[in-house]
């Protein structure tokens, strides 16, 4: 049997912690918003010279730049000479790639033709020359690790050397000099190579062969020393946040990532600056240099980081700097919580109020459903452009209609179904007399029941804020883009009275809709959609289905909520 003492040390007790409990329903709401702004400012302290660290070799055995190259000027006619042969012969591949292996064959190489349809010497060394782009590389590493993982048909290989350290793909177009050299570091779904791969070819190129470079094809030439201003290394930021979230590769080197390859591609600019221009004999040093460091290693790059980024190509920001924006922006998702209040005449220290959270689970699961749905729909985007063309329709009209259709009808039957849920005035009214005389003061009175929307909007939040905390680890540029594009909509957006503000919010989630977003970036959706759903079938991008799967969903989500009845 409890004393007064006690009682009223329990008493004391609760009533702190319902002032906590206060105190936090009126200030974690407000907080999000200083959360959403620190994450923002966070991201453009990320390209200052004072916030980034310089970038340094991890891996001792490279040893860049300190081994002795024999490429001199014979090796550069040589290459001459084979350049002008090459533009002398037929457009055909089959006579440029019997040119070529005859005269790898002639210096003793090894050679063998792999044969694939889509519309290799020394010690550890293998030349790949593919037609075809990104296909006939794919098509090669499928092969060459017997693991066919796309829809593409090629011949066996025979010739193999084992695994493979690194790679580095030359795009040299053109037969004149180059001015700049630039480096295309990003892969599919953003995956990056070791930092010391980069590290090593920016040291050699500087040392070597003296050769300017350029990130991407910014336009900002980076010399020995040169760090460049802060919008040079937020425009190269903003690039590679860019490739990142959309997933593309910036190159056939991002296709050896997957099978645990470091690469990158090095790129010949000509550019109408007057920089001293560099020929066969530095990019030839470079590469010599480049695999003699690679063959000092004994295993595959380990020392350094995997996820980094470049504002400049002797800066980096790794992975502990730049995650915190991410995770504080993935949290103002979560903190809001929506308002539930409703005042009684009589004041009671218990109230109680029903959560009905399966209905709002059910509508989450719909939505969801209905991605997915979407995205078998688009997945087959090529065969309804068959049945498309049968019926004299634009190729993806057809699908751009269907998916139209099927997100208004389960919006619609959505909203209905909550319409119907939703309480009269004359019901509401009539609880509230009856909780009235049945309660005294000392009982726990028994609230009405909180709006399915509010409970619906809890759970897209709480989920939103999820799929941002866990993408920020596996994709940190489509993580921050993601939560920039829908905080600000997501914590807003809630049932007016007023049809205008209805209204209002539901063109606004039609802009951050997929084809919202498509509409606005300009792009042709068409080549767009063929583009993505190519990299999705050979090279594993997910950028489709992360879309049509996890976002599309919590925006439908959305629209059923500013849609629903506010009580």
């Amino acid at each position: 049997m409890s004393t007064p003492k006690s009682a009223s040390a329990t008493r004391a007790r609760l009533q702190r912690r319902r002032a906590l409990l206060r105190t936090l329903k009126l200030w974690i709401p407000r907080l999000r918003f200083l959360l959403f702004a620190i994450g923002v400012g966070w991201l453009f302290v990320l390209p200052s010279n004072e916030y980034n660290k310089h970038t340094y070799i991890s891996e001792n055995a490279l040893l860049p730049g300190q081994v002795n190259t024999y490429y001199s000027w014979p090796q550069v006619h040589e290459a001459s000479v084979y350049r002008d042969n090459i533009e002398s012969i037929s457009t055909s591949s089959i006579e440029r790639t019997a040119y070529i292996e005859n005269e790898l064959r002639k210096v003793g190489i090894k050679t063998e033709t792999q044969n694939f349809t889509v519309n290799a010497l020394g010690k550890d060394i293998i030349i790949l020359i593919t037609d075809g782009g990104e296909a006939g590389v794919q098509a090669w590493l499928e092969a060459y690790h017997d693991n066919p993982r796309s829809d593409i048909m090629s011949s066996p290989l025979f010739l193999r050397s084992g695994a493979i350290q690194a790679a580095v793909n030359l795009d040299l177009p053109g037969t004149k000099d180059y001015q700049v050299l630039g480096i295309f570091y990003e892969g599919v779904n953003g995956q990056l190579p070791n930092l010391d791969l980069i590290n090593t070819i920016v040291r050699i190129v500087r040392i070597s062969g003296r050769i300017p470079i350029m990130l991407h094809d910014t336009g900002h030439v980076y010399w020995a020393n040169d760090h460049g201003d802060y919008y040079s290394s937020l425009y190269n930021l903003m690039l590679t946040m860019k490739y990142q979230a959309l997933g593309h590769s910036t190159g056939s080197h991002g296709l050896f990532f997957r099978y645990k390859i470091d690469a990158v591609t090095l790129y010949g600019h000509r550019m109408e600056a007057s920089h001293q221009p560099f020929m066969f004999l530095e990019i030839g040093t470079a590469v010599e240099s480049t695999f003699r460091s690679l063959n000092n290693l004994l295993e595959h790059f380990h020392q350094s980081f995997f996820f980094y980024l470049l504002p400049s190509p002797e800066k980096y920001i790794s992975i502990g700097s730049y995650l915190p924006p991410s995770i504080l922006l993935a949290h103002s998702q979560s903190s809001k919580e929506p308002k539930i209040e409703q005042k009684f005449p009589t004041p009671s220290p218990f109230n109680r109020r029903p959560r009905r959270i399966l209905f709002s689970l059910t509508v989450l699961i719909t939505t969801h459903a209905t991605g997915i749905m979407i995205f078998f729909m688009i997945k087959n985007y090529f065969l309804l452009n068959k049945l498309a063309s049968l019926l004299f329709i634009q190729d993806y009209f057809l699908v751009l209609a269907l998916i139209i259709f099927i997100l208004i009808k389960v919006s619609f039957v959505l909203v209905s179904i909550m319409e119907s849920r939703a309480p009269t005035k004359n019901q509401i009214a009539h609880r509230i007399e009856k909780t009235n005389d049945t309660n005294s003061q000392d009982r726990p009175q028994q609230l009405e029941p909180a709006a399915d929307w509010i409970i619906l909007k809890c759970f897209t939040l709480a989920f939103t804020g999820m799929i941002i905390s866990c993408l920020s680890v596996l994709n940190f540029s489509l993580a921050v883009f993601t939560a920039l594009i829908v905080i600000i909509p997501f914590s807003l957006f809630q049932p007016h009275e007023s049809k205008a503000i209805r209204y209002f919010q539901l063109f606004v989630l039609c802009l951050i809709s997929p084809p919202g977003l498509l509409l606005l970036s300009g792009v042709d959706v068409g080549n767009f959609l063929k583009s993505t759903l190519m990299e999705y079938q050979l090279l594993g991008n997910y950028i489709v289905p992360f879309v049509c799967c996890l976002y599309w969903p919590n925006v439908l989500a959305y629209t059923v909520i500013v849609q629903a009845p506010i009580k």
